[in-house]
């Protein structure tokens, strides 16, 4: 996973457990960030946010400098104006995309060729709120079987949809600006297979989801306007600074 461009339909998926997020890794992921991303930085109040943030930006600085000849330090970024970053197009880099995601312990970075990817990472222990959050997150038909259900099962049937949902808003580009309960994921089938109402306004035959688990109980949902024969993921554990180490 080494240097050019990712191969045609696969994305490659770098995650890192922040509990191996150690001071060395921090001070060097500190050193490559720009002054706006340390602005950023200092503006968390949450150390755990300060560290997702840090170990998120050192990631992709460090992992794209893997596919291209660009050092760490030297890539900038933009963003649309919903927010979703991107490399600067006076970099000139064609046949590069990335997506990042992070959540409490865990921070990820997704790679392909394609520009239309999105990562979304979970803890499938996590304490928020289900039951609230139901409410803008799930169509009505998984409501209906949300409501059903209890324990882990149902943790994880919510955080499963969650992740997928998010991945996708986000590999369109547009955030919340896209409700969340307009896109409809059958679990049932052998894949994540996707519906959506009027106020998508997409093609479901476009895209792809797929929904992983990583280790230590975290849950990783992907998007990508890729046919589903083509789609190929490759999870790799990596550190924040993701550089290929020398014989």
């Amino acid at each position: 996973m080494n240097g050019g461009d990712p191969r045609p339909g696969q994305i490659d998926l770098w995650y890192v457990p922040l509990a191996d997020f150690g001071d060395d890794d921090q001070a060097a992921c500190f050193r490559l960030l720009s002054p706006p991303e340390r602005e950023r930085h200092d503006a968390f109040r949450s150390e755990s946010a300060r560290l997702q943030h840090l170990a998120a930006r050192g990631l992709v600085r460090t992992t794209l400098s893997r596919y291209r000849d660009v050092a760490p330090d030297q890539w900038r970024f933009e963003t649309n104006r919903y927010g979703r970053p991107s490399i600067d197009g006076s970099l000139q880099i064609s046949g590069l995309h990335f997506n990042l995601s992070h959540t409490h312990g865990m921070a990820v970075c997704a790679i392909a060729s394609v520009e239309e990817i999105g990562v979304d990472v979970e803890s499938r222990d996590r304490d928020a709120g289900l039951d609230e959050l139901a409410a803008t997150v799930l169509s009505r038909q998984e409501r209906e079987r949300f409501d059903t259900m209890q324990g882990q099962a149902r943790g994880d049937f919510f955080f499963t949809l969650w992740t997928l949902k998010e991945a996708y808003v986000k590999a369109r580009g547009m955030g919340l600006a896209l409700p969340m309960n307009g896109i409809l994921v059958d679990l049932e089938s052998s894949a994540p297979a996707v519906h959506f109402s009027d106020e998508i306004a997409d093609d479901p035959a476009r895209w792809t989801f797929r929904s992983l688990p990583l280790e230590a109980g975290y849950i990783v949902g992907v998007a990508a306007a890729l046919p589903a024969d083509k789609l190929k993921i490759r999870p790799a554990r990596t550190r924040a600074i993701n550089l290929p180490t020398t014989p």
